[in-house]
């Protein structure tokens, strides 16, 4: 007799082999295809967003300055020449600030001895060098420095006028303790800073105009 359980129909079997995945259709390779490009492309303008917003007037500070650490940033406005010798122009440079007046006096000194970023005239001779810089109770700073200021300064009345009202203008604008500047040639404090401008003055801001 034969088993009415034998002629059940058998259920129909897969003709897709066991453990294969079924081939993703080609709209579905394009949708993946098109997330991929899109992610790729956010990076890129989110890579280009964080460059820009990096400030690109910052002035390295000199290697002196960085080697007992990185300190805060301070805008400082430094006056040079205008390109047709009219008198001081400004400009805003970022440097180091210590908070302590001898030190940013010379910070501010390399500064001018490195020379303007735009188009101005600069009497500061590469060969500067700052021997000593003290400041008085009264708020006159003191600066003495080597000979060479004195003889590789360009010649010429207005190369020195500009000389003084560039040390004296970016000075006493920075530094608030600093009321006046007194300029040193190796020690001396009597003559002339270079032919015309007597060391024995107290230099003062407002003999220096700027140029609107």
């Amino acid at each position: 007799m034969t088993d009415p359980k034998s002629n059940s129909a058998a259920p129909p079997r897969s003709s897709r082999p066991a453990g294969r995945r079924a081939r993703r259709s080609p709209s579905s390779r394009r949708l993946w295809g098109a997330v991929l490009l899109a992610a790729l492309l956010l990076l890129l303008v989110t890579l280009w967003l964080l460059r820009t917003r990096v400030p690109t007037e910052f002035v390295a500070a000199p290697a002196e300055q960085l080697a007992g650490g990185i300190g805060p940033l301070g805008a400082y406005d430094l006056y040079f020449g205008t390109p047709d010798a009219a008198g001081l122009q400004r400009e805003t440079r970022y440097l180091m600030r210590s908070g302590e007046p001898e030190e940013d006096a010379g910070t501010i000194i390399r500064a001018l001895v490195d020379g303007p970023l735009r188009a101005g005239l600069s009497p500061w001779p590469a060969a500067t060098v700052v021997r000593q810089i003290f400041l008085a109770d009264d708020g006159t700073l003191y600066v003495n420095f080597g000979s060479a200021l004195r003889w590789q300064c360009p010649r010429g009345d207005f190369m020195e006028w500009l000389l003084a009202g560039s040390l004296t203008r970016s000075l006493c604008a920075n530094i608030p303790e600093v009321a006046g500047v007194r300029v040193m040639i190796d020690g001396e404090s009597s003559g002339a800073l270079i032919e015309t401008v007597p060391l024995e003055w107290t230099l003062r801001p407002g003999m220096f105009a700027e140029v609107e």
